[in-house]
């Protein structure tokens, strides 16, 4: 079977960045041995993604809706747990994080369903049944709470919705629940937003059922916007507050993203050099390990390292669209692009909210952040791909 060397060695490469920089954020603390546990992590990952690798990709075809009865299944055991954090499961001395694993399987998942509806992808049916896919798994990791993977789950349905041939007026009409809830933050802002719905919808025609239906959607999403403000935890309130204006609670919530922002500002060009930052070695920085390991190497590399780490998750994004493109089959084809939007997305997430252009998500940088599940999920994504890469059509 061909293996896509390129794809292995850029992702390898990412990840023992990964490992000097969480090596260079926990030198000298309690946690010092962490890039030893990180290490060991990869070793067993690369080992998953050599098992996912041999495992013809229409395998997964045929399990994907059993997939989906055991991903519903472990996360609400997981949701039995005691606690108000219940987001691992424990074996013994290791833990695992099932919503990790879940953005996998609900890859897999939804690459089935647009696949057993190809002909008839762009119908009403279709995309309400993949909506109605992701509403279980989302509102048990939100449950948890993981706010974050929930997000995932709707970015990579967006995605391979996209990439399985859904016209760009329906997922615009796919985006009006959530982009009348954003615009809701204020009465003014709601109404301009209504009115640019609404001459949309003239513009392209839509037929009055429709046109009804997407209406009263907005405006009974937009006018609960409140209620649902107030059922958020307290911690997520603050979050969005603190991405409004970090100064908001500036010891509290707001002192991560200000001391972040502080931690790559003074990186300047070429940075500090290894274990020289000042906010990481003065423990100044929270969560220096995983969510926030962009703002370390920020710091410690300056712009010159952190330019080098995106031009690399360029070059990984372009392999996997590649992979796409050439894909045999369109089940392939599909979940090699919902593969590339999980990772483009968490990239785009986990650097805006370290420099304050997204509130904080937890959401890990991929092959980066410190945790086993986390980079054992997205090397299992690289042996998918590997075996998509395998059966690939010989370009003529």
């Amino acid at each position: 079977m061909k293996f896509n060397w390129g794809l292995f060695l850029v992702a390898l490469t990412i990840s023992v960045v990964g490992i000097i920089a969480i090596y260079s954020a926990v030198y000298g603390t309690e946690l010092e041995n962490l890039y030893l546990r990180q290490s060991a992590f990869l070793l067993i990952a690369i080992g998953v993604m050599f098992i996912f690798w041999r495992i013809p990709i229409r395998i997964h075809d045929g399990l994907a809706y059993i997939y989906y009865i055991i991903i519903i299944a472990i996360l609400g055991i997981t949701l039995l747990q005691s606690g108000e954090v219940k987001r691992w499961l424990g074996f013994g001395i290791f833990r695992i994080q099932p919503s990790e694993f879940s953005k996998l399987a609900m890859v897999l998942i939804i690459g089935r369903w647009i696949r057993d509806n190809l002909k008839n992808v762009d119908s009403v049916k279709t995309i309400a049944v993949s909506l109605l896919l992701i509403v279980p798994p989302f509102f048990l990791v939100v449950a948890e709470p993981d706010l974050g993977t929930g997000i995932v789950f709707c970015v990579l349905l967006f995605v391979m919705l996209y990439a399985g041939g859904v016209r760009p007026l329906h997922l615009f009409l796919l985006l009006t629940p959530f982009l009348a809830m954003l615009s809701a933050v204020h009465w003014i802002v709601w109404v301009i937003y209504m009115i640019i719905l609404v001459s949309v919808l003239i513009k392209w025609r839509i037929a009055p059922v429709k046109f009804i239906i997407v209406l009263t959607m907005a405006i009974f999403i937009g006018t609960s916007t409140p209620y649902v403000w107030s059922k958020l935890h307290p911690y997520q309130r603050e979050r969005i507050m603190v991405f409004l204006n970090p100064h908001h609670d500036p010891f509290g919530a707001g002192y991560q993203l200000i001391q972040s922002k502080i931690a790559i500002g003074s990186g300047g060009v070429l940075g500090k050099g290894l274990l020289q930052g000042t906010q990481t070695k003065l423990a100044f920085l929270p969560a220096k390990h995983s969510d926030f390991v962009f703002s370390v190497m920020g710091e410690q590399f300056g712009f010159v390292g952190v330019a080098i780490l995106l031009f690399m998750f360029w070059v990984l994004l372009k392999k996997i669209l590649d992979i796409s493109s050439s894909a045999r089959t369109p089940f392939a084809s599909v979940v090699a692009m919902g593969i590339a939007g999980i990772i483009f997305f968490q990239v785009f997430i986990n650097i805006a909210m370290t420099i304050g252009l997204a509130p904080i998500t937890g959401i890990p940088l991929p092959f980066v952040s410190a945790g086993g599940s986390s980079l054992i999920t997205f090397w299992a994504m690289i042996g998918i791909l590997q075996n998509i890469h395998s059966q690939a059509i010989e370009p003529q």
